[in-house]
């Protein structure tokens, strides 16, 4: 039996992509270990009063392993005493979350001591001959701490339809899918995106798909496509509700599993990097992705802004900022604001894109499936 502890968050945003992961490792363990059983609990789970439950697992295992600050116990809590858990913590396809995620940030960032330290509990069990990564981003900050990494991709890259199939070229873009940004500042240019992608296919059928339950922010974006036309789908919780993926010709948007659930199916799409974690995917498939920032700080600069947005006293002023309509994260567009140029680089892509056939996607599916097979399948057939 495995415990997984899984990011997906039912009781609060309910993010489609998460559940999609937690649906995945569970599938692609039982095809390529032969184990079904498996205890699924939210990663900020604290199993300091029921240690015995979790000794009798096999290992523990952490899909889409995040790297976040402050990590252990607050990402993860596991228990208050880490030493006295028995199995393997399995930690699987890793990934950096950082803002604004891009190059400068991935070679410049140093993670804080304790992070380190948890790291290196993980990396010193006999069990783990390094951490596995879902995009280049990830393994090369982890190499650069001395770690050592290997990519085997997304989880939600693995679509056992698909698997050995090449993409799958629309003669005509007649669906396209939208899906929103995390960022509340990002609303202006989520607007310029729906309004480009109108003027570009004004015959096409436009969904705006919600990955989350609703924030703020994207009652106003729902509000925005209501405007202008688009089908809403709220698609939050239940992997179900984007299954309709599979019948639309394009995906342009923010969420990271939206433009895997396109690609995964070996269809077109377009993702807008918010941080970390999309720009590490971008960086990995090498086309198709777009910056949703242009950094104004250099890595220095921006410490010492975030450091000071964390020292600030109560919420009082984070509000404050908020209400102005900055950022859900006080600063972080003084450190990289929103690049209002990014409507006008997608559609000059996807311009390119359906002259050529599509032609810088042909090696996707390639990519996925070799990291699949030389990657992905060999580590979970090693699973305790």
């Amino acid at each position: 039996m495995y415990t997984i502890l899984s990011t997906f968050p039912p009781h609060s945003s309910g993010n489609v992509g998460d559940k999609l992961l937690e649906e995945q490792v569970q599938h692609l363990i039982q095809k390529e270990r032969g184990v079904g059983d498996f205890n699924v609990v939210f990663r900020e789970h604290d199993f300091s009063a029921t240690l015995d439950q979790l000794n009798a697992s096999d290992a523990i295992i952490l899909p889409a392993f995040a790297i976040r600050e402050p990590l252990y116990p607050q990402v993860y809590r596991l228990a208050e005493n880490i030493d006295e858990i028995q199995p393997p913590i399995i930690p699987l396809a890793s990934n950096w979350s950082h803002y604004p995620g891009d190059q400068l940030g991935n070679e410049t960032h140093e993670y804080q001591t304790e992070t380190l330290q948890f790291l290196q509990r993980l990396a010193n069990q006999p069990e783990l001959d390094g951490f596995t990564t879902r995009d280049i981003y990830t393994k090369r900050i982890l190499e650069r701490h001395g770690f050592e990494a290997r990519l085997v991709g997304d989880l939600g890259w693995y679509h056992d339809d698909y698997l050995g199939h090449e993409m799958r070229v629309p003669d005509s873009i007649d669906h396209i899918v939208m899906t929103t940004p995390h960022n509340a500042h990002y609303v202006d240019q989520a607007e310029g995106v729906m309004d480009m992608l109108i003027e570009r296919y004004p015959d096409a059928t436009l969904t705006c798909s919600f990955h989350s339950r609703l924030t703020d922010s994207d009652r106003q974006l729902r509000e925005l496509a209501k405007d202008r036309g688009f089908k809403v789908v709220l698609a939050s919780h239940d992997t179900k509700n984007i299954e309709f993926y599979n019948d639309c010709d394009l995906h342009v948007g923010y969420r990271l599993h939206g433009h895997i659930s396109f690609l995964r199916r070996r269809l077109p799409s377009v993702l807008i990097g918010e941080d970390g974690r999309g720009n590490g995917f971008n960086a990995t498939l090498g086309t198709a992705g777009f910056p949703a920032t242009q950094r104004r700080l250099g890595p220095r600069t921006a410490k010492l802004v975030q450091s000071f947005a964390g020292a600030l006293p109560g919420k009082g002023l984070r509000k404050f900022i908020q209400h102005r309509g900055l950022s859900e994260r006080p600063f972080h567009t003084l450190i990289a604001p929103p690049d209002p140029k990014v409507p006008e680089k997608i559609n000059a892509f996807l311009q390119e894109e359906q002259t050529n056939g599509f032609k810088s996607y042909k090696a996707v599916p390639e990519l996925f499936d070799e990291t699949y097979e030389n990657s992905m399948k060999p580590f979970l057939k090693k699973l305790p």
